[in-house]
């Protein structure tokens, strides 16, 4: 696999530290899916355990490694004023549909009478 330098390493972390105990994990899962493979015994309950169990601690690994990344969640004090407006009223939009209808309605009554008489 190639290495690219997505950025600046963050600040008080050792970048080697980091990278080796990510390389650690991803051996650790490597190996143990082999040997799940082979034994074929693990209950669903049990890989679904271990693979949350999996999951989280590359969740930690990874924040270990990049502090400075956040989550993609909005949090309900951090939305701007504009997000939280309130939704306009149905029958407003009703209302307005019927009176474009009778409008209409009254434009064509009208060319038609005047048309025709």
């Amino acid at each position: 696999m190639p290495k690219t330098d997505l950025g600046g390493r963050p600040p008080g972390l050792d970048g080697d530290e980091a990278e080796s105990e990510i390389l650690a994990f991803e051996a650790a899962l490597r190996g143990r899916s082999r040997a799940a493979d082979e034994s074929g015994t693990l209950g669903q309950a049990d890989r679904l355990a271990r693979d949350l169990a999996d999951i989280e601690r590359a969740a930690a690994a990874l924040r270990r490694a990049q502090p400075r990344l956040k989550d993609w969640k909005p949090r309900a004090g951090d939305r701007p004023a504009g997000a939280t407006r309130k939704p306009r009223p149905v029958w407003l939009l009703i209302a307005l549909l019927w009176f474009s209808t009778a409008l209409v309605t009254a434009g064509a009554v009208a060319a038609i009478a005047r048309l025709a008489g």
